[in-house]
């Protein structure tokens, strides 16, 4: 099949550009929108619109469907979109409610339309966060809502082997580009606290850590960010014990074959609207310990890894609104985590466990095959 997309980068590759058979044509220089958006943000200084519109007489006329990210169409072409959040997507504007924003009104008209025939959430609490979206838009509500269907990205296996632990070392790995929101300062507090309180043999561990440290924004803590102290406490804690090895990053064939020799992953993270991450860990017969935001619970649930549970808001994520929330939640992230890292390391047969249902989940689950047939399906109704 020909395949129209409108970008070819991680997204698209990760739930989209899935089978070899398909021809994928991308037309990211031929949508209107490319430009349209340039003059918005550069001259106006106004949000991205996230629509794609091939310019008329340029397009790919004899492509069988059009499946975007994040997007939705101005075409008389039919289209499939996959979201993370919500659809449309519309970037929030100071001093006007999302549901009060025109910008919406008229994106949603697009979804409504005939030649959107499906709409792809990536999880469950995609899809309930999107039906809560629709209670503010009767007159579409029930046409949108019929559109809606629910696909976990594929995910192939990378090792049919177990984990086998002994409990006589234990490798953790954390991987996270930016450090920072996944919870790589809070991998960093919970290790080394353990460590000072004599609760863990350090000569037991090993812990990888694969992220920038120089990435300390964190869009989860809002105007509520870290101060440089903060920073310098943890690239200090990284090099005063000898167990952490951090990488800035690794190719991603690194990083598998780490990955194959890791018991225990790390992703306490602040804020994710995924996780694919935790698919490769699992995929390499590695259990994880999560946070609890977003999809986590979907995918990281209690008997293939570990969560890290905290009351969450109705985006299913941290409310940072203080200094005072934020220390409260990274409290609770770095005790629970600490509480999990002892567990594993007094009962390694806990790991070996988890290793054979992650595998378990990743064949049942996210098969690559399923996942195939079920977009092929979609294209062709």
């Amino acid at each position: 099949m020909k395949i129209v997309v409108s970008s070819d980068g991680y997204p698209e590759k990760r739930n989209i550009m899935v089978d070899s058979e398909n021809n994928y044509v991308n037309l990211k220089k031929k949508n209107i929108y490319l430009y349209i958006n340039a003059l918005r943000q550069k001259l106006l200084k106004k949000n991205k619109i996230f629509v794609f519109q091939p310019v008329p007489g340029l397009a790919a006329n004899d492509a069988d469907i059009i499946h975007l990210f994040n997007e939705v169409a101005r075409t008389s072409d039919r289209w499939v979109s996959t979201f993370e959040t919500e659809i449309p997507r519309v970037l929030p504007v100071a001093g006007i409610a999302k549901t009060d924003n025109p910008e919406l009104h008229n994106l949603m008209q697009l979804a409504a339309r005939k030649e959107c025939i499906q709409l792809i959430a990536i999880s469950e609490v995609t899809s309930n966060i999107q039906l809560k979206l629709l209670e503010a838009f009767p007159a579409v509500k029930d046409v949108i809502a019929a559109k809606l269907c629910v696909m976990h990205p594929p995910q192939p296996l990378l090792t049919d082997k177990g984990r086998e632990v002994t409990g006589e070392k234990v490798t953790f790995t954390f991987i996270g580009n930016e450090f920072y929101r996944k919870g790589g300062a809070e991998v960093v507090m919970a290790f080394s606290e353990l460590a000072n309180e004599g609760i863990i043999n350090v000569d037991r561990i090993k812990v990888n850590i694969i992220g920038d440290l120089s990435r300390k924004h964190n869009i989860a803590h809002r105007q509520y960010q870290d101060r440089e102290e903060f920073y310098s406490q943890i690239e200090g804690l990284i090099k005063k014990w000898p167990f952490f090895q951090h990488s800035g990053s690794l190719p991603n064939s690194s990083v598998i074959a780490l990955l194959k020799e890791t018991d225990v992953g790390l992703l306490p993270t602040w804020q994710d609207t995924y996780g694919f991450s935790v698919l490769e860990m699992q995929a390499c017969g590695c259990p994880v310990i999560t946070t609890n935001v977003r999809a986590l619970p979907e995918i990281n649930p209690p008997t293939t890894g570990w969560l890290i549970d905290y009351k969450l808001n109705d985006m299913y994520e941290f409310t940072v609104d203080s200094e005072q929330a934020k220390q409260t939640i990274r409290n609770t992230v770095v005790s629970q985590l600490k509480g999990y890292i002892a567990d594993v390391l007094h009962d390694p047969e806990s790991i070996n466990q988890r290793s054979a249902q992650a595998i378990l989940r990743i064949r049942q689950q996210h098969d690559p095959q399923t996942f195939k047939k079920r977009l092929k399906e979609i294209y062709l109704s």
